[in-house]
This record gives structure tokens, sequence and C-alpha cells, in this order.
């Protein structure tokens, strides 16, 4: 019998085993139906904290996309779980709600009840606790980035004229260049010279010839210290203080492939010592690329791959124009107008800047009195102030000017606009010379010759002045030229064929203060107004032109009160002789005569200071 109860023992010991085994499993079962209601509670509970917390998330998405941060990956990530998880959730609690009953609704379904009390129970556990605590994980959930400059991002405005096509690709062949490191643009005031490298930096992006493109815009007075920021800001650079600035950049960009694009330079930088941007062997692929109104700037700072631009053609002025306008849509309104649109157009001569703002001050204009006095503004511009169409492009190209490096470049520059275009560096001698401009005592025709070459080249580098169709001529263009006699007018008291007849010519208070007077050929101002008695005491020079066909005889006493004058130019004159108030002129350094018919000249012995005489 023992043994027969130790057998049982044996035997009933694995079946007790396999009992408690299955027991807890069992009673888990049970709990998941028992906890049925508790389960979805819990649930529910946890969906709304999700919920909350994933609108609180979204909230902070869009505070830091408005301030154009870029958003982590794993915060879209957990938004991405957050939603999916609250739709499934959603999902089961409607499930719920749709339960059948049994029994005409007098008991449950408890396979179903278990089945959604099981799932209830994991999806809380599972899925939305861990997301609940992967969001306290989360910050920062967005980072700062450099978002791209606007100019590089369309290209709408840019027309591409074959004109500046062959410079576009110059400039782009240098980038392509190993070799080359510097690379300027250069031409006067209102050409297109920043929209042109702005095309080349988009092409370039495009391209991805660079890893990083800057634009910097530099003034006429350049601040190191904002060039140095703006170049940091669009490299994401930090400066902590200001010792370091130079040092910092320096490293930021040495060896990388960076092109700084510097628009605007008016005077030679120091860019490794002063700026902190690596120019030697230390460089790697980054390129400077400048635009400047100055080729000596460019050359002095050591960049050989320069290229200039001109005006437009008469073709790419007209397309500019129309496109300005909007004249391309309205094919009634130019017959309308008739020529007008021409003419104005052919007076904005070719210059860009004053195409465009010309054009959208003429924009949907219909009527033709709009046209008729803007084209009178432009033919006939008040030498006294720029015009308000213009005054903000004038002043532009009036900054060229001002910051010319000294008197002589600027005075022979004003004199030059008193000239005709391919006037020869010959002529300019008589006009300057007896005016004392040129620096330097004693200074023989030769050496006076060597100067002025100079001083014209450096106007020329300078973009003020334009070559001649001849060798050793030069020429200006025709915006320039308004801008300089409006400067001459109010900062030398010139007088000018542009001068008002009422305003000007006639108040004897103004005309004492005239320094220099200069009229074109068969211009009769003098002759109408003051054939006698021309009273203007500070008068320094005086220029006619071409007076062979006119019946103006200047008299004898005309140059009795001009105790000043120096330069005397009267082309064409023809009458029998210099008229005796001549030898009042005590201060006359410089006569010309040329192209004049006059029998007697012997008074001209008694000019002791004369200089020049050209016959």
């Amino acid at each position: 019998m023992v043994d027969v109860a130790g057998n049982l023992r044996g035997a009933v010991s694995p079946v007790l085993q396999l009992a408690e085994w299955l027991a807890a499993p069992i009673c888990r079962q049970f709990k998941y139906l028992f906890n049925y209601t508790t389960n979805f509670k819990n649930l529910e509970m946890e969906v709304d904290k999700l919920k909350n917390t994933r609108e609180e998330v979204e909230r902070k998405i869009i505070a830091a996309e408005r301030n154009v941060e870029v958003i982590n990956q794993n915060v879209k990530k957990w938004q991405d779980s957050a939603q999916k998880m609250i739709d499934k959730a959603e999902q089961l609690i409607q499930e719920k709600a749709n339960n059948p009953r049994c029994f005409r609704g007098l008991c449950s379904n408890f396979i179903i009840h278990y089945k959604q009390s099981k799932r209830a129970f994991k999806l809380k556990r599972d899925d939305i606790d861990p997301l609940l605590q992967q969001e306290r994980e989360l910050s920062p959930i967005s980072y700062q980035t450099n978002p791209p400059e606007i100019w590089l991002r369309s290209s709408e405005n840019y027309l591409a004229f074959e004109s500046r096509n062959s410079t576009l690709k110059n400039v782009w062949d240098a980038l392509n260049d190993e070799n080359v490191f510097m690379i300027g643009v250069y031409g006067m005031g209102g050409l297109g010279k920043t929209t042109l490298v702005q095309e080349v930096g988009r092409k370039a992006k495009a391209e991805k010839l660079f890893d990083d493109i800057v634009f910097v815009e530099v003034s006429e007075s350049p601040d190191i210290k904002k060039i140095q920021t703006a170049v940091a800001d669009n490299l994401g650079l930090k400066f902590e203080s200001e010792s370091e600035r130079a040092k910092k950049l320096y490293s930021r960009m040495e060896g990388k492939n960076i092109l700084l694009i510097i628009d605007n330079i008016w005077e030679p930088l120091e860019f490794e010592k002063t700026i902190g941007i690596p120019c030697g062997a230390d460089r790697g692929r980054n390129k400077l690329l400048f635009t400047t109104r100055n080729l000596d700037v460019l050359e002095s700072m050591g960049s050989t791959n320069n290229f200039g631009m001109g005006i437009l053609n008469e073709e790419e002025a007209w397309t500019l124009f129309t496109k300005m306008t909007a004249l391309t849509d309205n094919v009634i309104q130019i017959d309308r107008l008739h020529s007008l649109p021409n003419d104005v157009c052919k007076e904005c001569a070719g210059l860009p800047i004053v195409i465009c703002t010309i054009g959208r001050a003429l924009i949907k204009k219909t009527e033709p009195f709009d046209w008729k006095d803007v084209l009178q503004e432009l033919r006939a511009p008040s030498p006294t102030n720029f015009t308000e169409l213009l005054k903000e492009e004038y002043r532009k190209i009036e900054l060229s000017y001002r910051y010319l490096r000294n008197d002589e470049l600027k005075k022979t520059f004003l004199i030059a606009s008193l000239l005709e275009n391919n006037t020869s560096i010959s002529d300019l001698i008589k006009h300057v010379v007896g005016q004392d401009i040129l620096e330097g005592a004693n200074l023989t025709m030769e050496n006076t010759r060597n100067r002025l070459d100079r001083v014209v080249r450096e106007l020329k580098y300078a973009c003020l002045l334009l070559d001649g169709v001849e060798d050793g001529q030069f020429a200006m263009h025709d915006v320039v030229r308004v801008v300089a006699i409006t400067i001459a007018n109010v900062n030398h008291h010139v007088f000018t064929a542009r001068n008002d007849v009422e305003r000007d010519w006639k108040d004897k208070d103004k005309l004492k203060k005239c320094t220099k007077i200069s009229l074109p050929s068969k211009n009769t101002i003098i002759s109408q107004l003051w054939p006698n008695d021309l009273d203007c005491p500070s008068l320094e020079y005086f220029y006619m032109t071409d007076m062979r066909n006119s019946s103006f005889e200047i008299s004898e006493g005309f140059f009795m009160v001009m105790p000043k004058l120096r330069v005397l130019n009267l082309v064409g004159l023809q009458q029998s002789s210099l008229p005796s108030s001549i030898h009042h002129l005590t201060n006359l350094q410089t006569l010309c005569l040329d192209k004049s018919n006059i029998e007697g000249v012997t008074i001209i012995g008694k000019l002791k200071k004369l200089k020049v005489l050209s016959l």
C-alpha cells in the first residue's frame, strides 16, 4: 500500500505542477475580461495625453518653421508614430462602442470583450506609454540653418542679352579654371554688374560648383566688421569675441570650396590680414568674384581676370524698356503713342538703371502727355538739381565722382563734361593748363601731356570717361554728362545752355558767382542777353564753339568785368580784330582762337601771363 501511495504521489505531482503553470495564464486571461472597462478607461486617458502632447509638439514645430528652423528627423518620426497610435486607439474605442449584444442586449459577447481588453491593455503599455516617454527626449525639436538668399532662388528678372552673354561666359570660364582665384567685373554705375554676377552665382549653385555661395555688398565706406559679419552669417559662423573675428573666419574658409561674391568695391581691401579670407596656398578651391566701377581697384588687389561691361545696344535697350513698361502686352498703346516710346527709350542711352526707372514710371501710362513730360525731362534736364524722376539713379552715378581720389581727377572730369565726345587729349590740354588743375610745379608741355594721359586713363578706369573713336580721344555717356554738369553747376556755379534763361542767365546775382561758361555751337544766349556788358567778376573759364556762322560780334568792352578769367576759348570767331578790353584780362593763361578769322591780333602781346596760345 505504501508503494501504491508513493506511486500516486509521484504521478500526481507533475499534474499539480502543470496546473500551476496553466493557472497564471488563465488568470491573466480572466483579468483581461475582468478589467475590460478599466483597460479601456486607461487607454482613453493615455490617448488623450498623447493627443495633447502631439498638439503641443505640433505648436513647437509651427513656431520653429516660422522662424525658418529645420525640424529634427526624430521629431517628424515621433509625430507620425503618435498619429498612427492615436488612429489605432480611436478605432479600437469605436469598435468597443459598436459591440454586438446577445439575447436582446441581456448579455455581452465575452469573447469579443476578452480580445478587445487585451488589445487595449497592450496598446497602452507597448505603444502609447513609450511614445509619451520618448516625447520628453525630443528637445530640441529643431535647429537653425541659413536659408538660401533670395537672389539665389529666382532669375525671372534676368534677361540674357547678347552684350552680356560674352561677359557672363568669361566669368563662368574663370570660375571653372582652377588656376584663377580673383575675378572682376567692372563698369559705370547702373550697367547691371550686380545682376550679372548674381546670375553667375545662381548658375554655380544649380551646377553645384561650390559648397557655399556668399554674396556681400560693400559700400563706398567699407566697414570691415560688417563684411565679416555678413560672410559669417552666410556660412553659419558665430563670433564669440571681437579679437577672434579674422582668425575664426579664416579657419572656417581655409581649404574650402566657397564662392564669395563681393559687390560694389570702391577701394582695395586687405582680405587675408584684415578680414580673414585666405588668399594664399591654403585658400583651397575658394574664389573671389568682385564688382566695381574702377578697374584700378581690381588691379591693385592682384585681380588679373577682369571683364568690362558696356551699355545695351539699341535692340536690347528696347527689349528691356518694353518689358519694364509692359508695352509688349499692349500693341494698341504703342499705336496710340506713335513714336514716343522709341524716343523715350533712345534718351535712356542704353543704361539699364535709367531704362528700368523710366520704364517703371511709365508702366500702364496711356496718355501721350505723360510720355511727353518724361521725354522733356530727359532731353533738357535742369543743371541746378537732379530731376525727381531719376534723383536716386543720378546720385548713384554722382557717387563715382565723389569717390575720385583727388581734385585733379574731379576737376578734369568736370571740364571734360563741357567738351564734345571724341575730343582729343591734345585739345583737353588747352582747357586744363590755364586753370592749374594738374598737380606739380613747373610742368613742361611734355610732362603736362603725360600727366593728362594718366588722368584720362584713370577716369576711364573709373568708368566716368569712355574711349573715343580714335586713339588719344575720349567720350562721355550722356547720363554721366547730365550728372557732371549738375555737379558743376551746384558746386562751382558753371553755366551751360542747360541753365534756365529766366531763372539763371537773366539773374545778375547768379552771374556774378559764375566761374565757368560753356556754350555749344550757334547758341544765342550771350548775344541776346548780354552782348555788351557780361558782368562776371568770378569767371575763370569762357568757352564758345563754332562762331563762324554766328552774327554775334564781341563788343570792345565785353571783357571789362572778368578780372579772374584764365581760359578763353572762342572757336570760329569772325571779326576784324580782338576787342580792346581783352588787355584787361591780366590773369589770362590760355587763349584759343582755332578756326577763327581775325585780322588784328597784336593786342595779344599785352597778355603777360599767357602760357597757351592756340591759333
